[in-house]
């Protein structure tokens, strides 16, 4: 007698659910967990530094603003108000503003090596900012320099976009105009800084290197106000993210206008990017690394990844600037510096691990 076939579709569409349920717990929590591990990082570096204050007057001198009296002494709370939280928040809103620029770049292009780094958007505005720096527009302050670091990264964008619609372009051939790019503005900006006097020249190092020496409460709020903007814009559109995983013309046959797609989100991350880098100059891997360890832990949905990415990428910058700071004090690092060290060994690492894995 022959066995009776095992009923398929219907009796594993309850384990389907389950499982379904199982992962998003799972990534729930993951998400909460760096949530946490970014709060208690944060709150740790806030204590750090020629004054040492400790965690319970640091909580207290947070909530004064709503509480009327003096709830610690005006020095504590001038050094947490107006020296630490600035630096705190430029951080953290600078790194994941990266690390978004970073994940959504590489899906646009499916390649892993994609951030706004490696595609030449960082100098770009680099190059944009060192040129209003340098040839004197000071009169219209951080707004000019912001302004034309937007145009020089929005004309790089649309570099890359015209070169993807080149017959044959494949997304190795556009990481590698991006690379050209990065040389082609560095070696700008290294010609712009070589005819300038010693201030300007001084004045251009720092966007080069990368640093939070210059955050502010300005640099603080701009940066804040932009992700506030662009966030909710990625993750409105995660759904449609994840149909271009599958390819342009599989995301097309599901009704995804994917050109229409691509250029918004290129528009939002050149807009992004720009911002982050007039205030702290071009810090390398952060927008490279970040995406690859989120998406290791978390997946690659991009309704989890997306604020894993942001959550991963404040927590990398943050502690990158605990390192810059701390490290061989009274010497402070440019934060860039210690990015490079730690994201190029990492980096290997996760190409390593990648191909062990027989990815690519």
């Amino acid at each position: 007698m022959e066995p009776t076939p095992k009923a398929t579709g219907p009796a594993r569409l309850p384990d389907a659910i389950a499982t379904y349920r199982q992962q998003t717990r799972r990534r729930g929590l993951l998400l909460t967990a760096l949530a946490l591990a970014l709060v208690a990082i944060s709150l740790h570096g806030l204590t750090l530094g020629a004054m040492d204050i400790p965690v319970v007057q640091t909580v207290l001198a947070l909530m004064a603003p709503a509480f009327p009296g003096e709830l610690v002494p005006q020095d504590i709370h001038n050094v947490v108000w107006n020296i630490r939280l600035p630096r705190l928040i430029t951080a953290l809103t600078a790194g994941m503003g990266l690390a978004l620029g970073g994940v959504i770049l590489q899906t646009l292009l499916r390649n892993p090596m994609a951030s706004p780094f490696t595609l030449g958007l960082s100098s770009g505005a680099s190059l944009g900012a060192a040129l209003v720096i340098i040839f004197g527009f000071s009169a219209f302050g951080m707004v000019g320099i912001v302004a034309n670091a937007f145009l020089f990264a929005i004309g790089v964008s649309l570099l890359i976009l015209l070169i993807g619609q080149w017959k044959g372009a494949t997304p190795m051939s556009l990481i590698l105009a991006g690379i050209a790019l990065m040389y082609f503005f560095g070696a700008c900006t290294t010609l712009v800084i070589y005819f300038s006097d010693a201030y300007a020249t001084r004045e251009v190092m720092f966007w080069t290197v990368g640093s939070l020496s210059r955050a502010n409460w300005e640099s603080a709020t701009l940066i804040t106000v932009t992700l506030l903007v662009v966030l909710p814009i990625f993750l409105w559109r995660a759904v449609d993210l994840n149909r271009l995983l599958l390819g342009d013309d599989t995301a097309r046959s599901l009704g995804l206008p994917v050109e229409r797609l691509r250029i918004l989100m290129m528009l939002l991350v050149s807009l992004l990017v720009a911002v982050v880098v007039a205030f702290t100059g071009g810090i390398g891997f952060l927008g490279l690394v970040a995406p690859h360890l989120a998406r290791l832990m978390i997946g690659t949905d991009h309704r989890f990844l997306l604020p894993a990415t942001a959550l991963m990428g404040g927590l990398l910058l943050v502690v990158a600037d605990l390192i810059s700071l701390h490290a061989f004090a009274p010497v402070v690092l440019p934060v860039g510096v210690v990015t490079a060290f730690v994201g190029s060994p990492l980096f290997i690492y996760l190409i390593l691990r990648r191909r062990a894995g027989g990815g690519a």
